[in-house]
């Protein structure tokens, strides 16, 4: 377990992208999807350490949240470099085909989940599914899952980041 204090969002985002640049850094992912479950309370930075982890991905989202939609899909292919222009340091598009960002704020049970077609993605290799809400999908479970609790600070944006 990591645990990190971040002092403003521009640190939240970064850390995003380091939690992404680790998970490539470790994982095949060619056995099926990465879970990355998100808890914490409403404006806590979990869409803000998203945009983060997708930035490592060149994936520069202009409304990150998918609050209303429930599901965003994003395509990393043709994305191999970073928002300098250099090149990462294992060809991430090769690794990650897709990631899809889920609010599951509104979803009640595994059942919700099913109806949105997620046994396929449970199914496909080189995916990450971040999942903001995780603790509203009663009955569902995500092996290796990747924890990351926001907590408010002490001061207005202050924010501590566990990382299990």
């Amino acid at each position: 377990m990591i645990k990190i204090i971040s002092f403003s969002s521009k640190i939240t985002k970064q850390i995003g992208t380091s939690v992404a640049q680790q998970i490539m850094q470790r994982e095949s992912l060619h056995k099926g999807p990465r879970f990355i479950l998100l808890e914490g309370d409403l404006g806590a930075g979990k869409t803000t350490f998203t945009m983060g982890f997708l930035e490592y991905f060149g994936i520069k989202p202009k409304a990150a949240s998918p609050t209303f939609t429930i599901m965003k899909r994003y395509d990393t292919r043709g994305r191999g470099k970073g928002e300098r222009g250099e090149k990462k340091e294992k060809d991430v598009h090769n690794l990650v085909s897709d990631i899809w960002h889920m609010d599951a704020y509104r979803l009640r049970s595994k059942r919700d989940l099913e109806a949105l077609g997620f046994d396929e993605i449970k199914k496909r290799p080189h995916t990450v599914v971040l999942i903001e809400w995780p603790g509203n999908i009663k009955g569902m479970k995500f092996p290796n899952a990747v924890r990351v609790k926001f907590e408010y600070g002490e001061s207005e944006n202050e924010r501590s980041i566990e990382i299990k």
